[in-house]
């Protein structure tokens, strides 16, 4: 999916006079070309634009509009003791901001590669605790998020058609997520879908869901098996981030070591976590993390994936 597949389902059409040119030397051209077709407004309900003169000159200048977002973002995480997930604008590298969601999250390009036209996009929820790695371009990420919108939701809407339309049914999605989440009872896996689907942004989950399928067809031909609940939650994250630990898309899960004993998911501060494989039932394994150094292993006895990364959401980074 690119640029032409966006301008279609918005019903507009790609710049094609020397005024429509991108050079694609600071941001990608695409995107550029995408800032000349698509007018100041809310694309599937869900996703704004950052805005700027054409072609970019300077990425500081177009950053600007979000600084005050990041550093909200530093000090969210710093108040948790959680570092970047990457370096930021301006550091070599770093991500960029390129655009926002209607439920306050942010849109950053991952610019670690040399070409503007290999970065891709990396999703932030208004918290700052959950970090979606998506490795496509700004174009495929709003073309699925058109193609996946529910019906009744405009492909665009001017800001004042947005805030008398589908704000309205924004705020109803946001309250009922609250309310959700005040239930006692959730089990960790429910609540962490909860959050994961309270991003707001369609697509994602249809992307998230396509990584799980690609990898159970993988498992089958290896006799390599998943927690259940382990599978609910990648069905709606591509990988990334949660709560300050990486989450491996479910395709890089595997053994640490040749005997199938430790199966790796994710990492934190040097350390590999993921489930002692004790027994055939997944549903029964428990997660255990390796030191750096490889010379220790601790089991979690009483933590699953769900319930691990629930209790370091809530703000329990500990360990036990």
């Amino acid at each position: 999916m690119n640029l032409h597949d966006v301008v279609r389902l918005l019903g507009l059409t790609v710049p094609t006079s020397a005024e429509g040119q991108a050079s694609g030397q600071v941001v990608p051209g695409d995107f550029e070309l995408l800032l000349r077709a698509v007018p100041a407004g809310v694309v599937a309900g869900s996703v704004i634009l950052n805005r700027a003169d054409v072609p970019v000159r300077s990425v500081k200048d177009f950053a600007a509009e979000a600084e005050l977002r990041l550093g909200d973002m530093r000090e969210a995480l710093t108040s948790r003791e959680q570092a970047l997930p990457a370096s930021l604008h301006p550091e070599p590298g770093g991500l960029v901001p390129w655009g926002r969601t209607a439920r306050d999250g942010v849109l950053l390009w991952d610019a670690s590669a040399p070409d503007t036209e290999d970065w891709t996009t990396v999703l932030a929820d208004k918290d700052f605790q959950l970090w979606l790695d998506l490795p496509v371009s700004v174009p495929e990420f709003l073309a699925r998020a058109l193609m996946a919108r529910e019906e009744g939701t405009p492909a665009f809407e001017s800001f004042e058609e947005y805030e008398s339309g589908s704000f309205w049914k924004v705020a109803d999605d946001m309250r009922a997520t609250a309310m959700a989440m005040a239930n006692p009872d959730f089990r960790a896996v429910e609540e962490l879908v909860t959050k994961l689907r309270a991003l707001g942004v369609p697509g994602v989950r249809e992307y998230a869901k396509e990584r799980v399928t690609r990898a159970l067809e993988l498992a089958r031909e290896s006799s390599l098996a998943y927690p259940e609940e382990y599978l609910a939650v990648m069905r709606e994250f591509p990988g990334g981030v949660i709560a300050g630990m990486q989450v491996f898309p479910v395709d890089r899960v595997g053994w640490l070591t040749e005997d199938p004993v430790f199966l790796q998911w994710g990492e934190s501060e040097g350390r590999a976590f993921g489930w002692l494989a004790l027994g055939g039932d997944p549903g029964e394994w428990r997660v255990a993390y390796v030191e750096p150094d490889g010379t220790s292993l601790t089991h979690l006895r009483d933590q699953t994936f769900a319930s691990f990364l629930r209790r370091r959401l809530r703000g329990d980074d500990s360990l036990f």
